[in-house]
């Protein structure tokens, strides 16, 4: 049992970036290129009745799925406010999905959003990891 556990250790942890340790291609996770960025729309606001989450609209403009993980917003006082989303949310290609985090309208400076994509090694376009 123990020469099990030691292999599915070795098998999740050798390159975890790999989406299927059964799959013949390694996938990796990578950050999105700049020219990428520019076909991911993203709009931040707060809904009418709600001055207390700043809700995102990412649009994925790529003919690839993306992930989104983590959102980070600074503050007019200094002070950043992030969330990590476990799982990442992911937005298909050419489709549109929204996430929150708390910040109170009028806080806010500025904010970015962390996403990335699959693609198998060697290539630049972005793959669904379960095709």
């Amino acid at each position: 049992m123990r020469c099990v556990s030691i292999f599915f250790a070795f098998l999740i942890s050798a390159n975890a970036s790999a989406w299927n340790p059964f799959s013949n291609e390694a996938l990796l996770d990578v950050a999105l290129s700049k020219v990428e960025l520019q076909k991911v729309k993203t709009n931040a606001g707060w809904a009418k009745d709600d001055e207390q989450t700043l809700i995102f609209e990412v649009s994925n403009g790529l003919s690839g799925p993306i992930q989104c993980g983590v959102a980070n917003a600074e503050l007019t006082n200094g002070k950043t406010v992030s969330k990590v989303f476990v799982p990442k949310f992911a937005i298909p290609s050419l489709a549109t999905r929204n996430a929150s985090m708390s910040v109170v309208k009028g806080t806010m400076k500025s904010y970015a959003l962390t996403c990335s994509c699959y693609k198998k090694k060697g290539s630049d376009v972005c793959v669904n990891p379960l095709k």
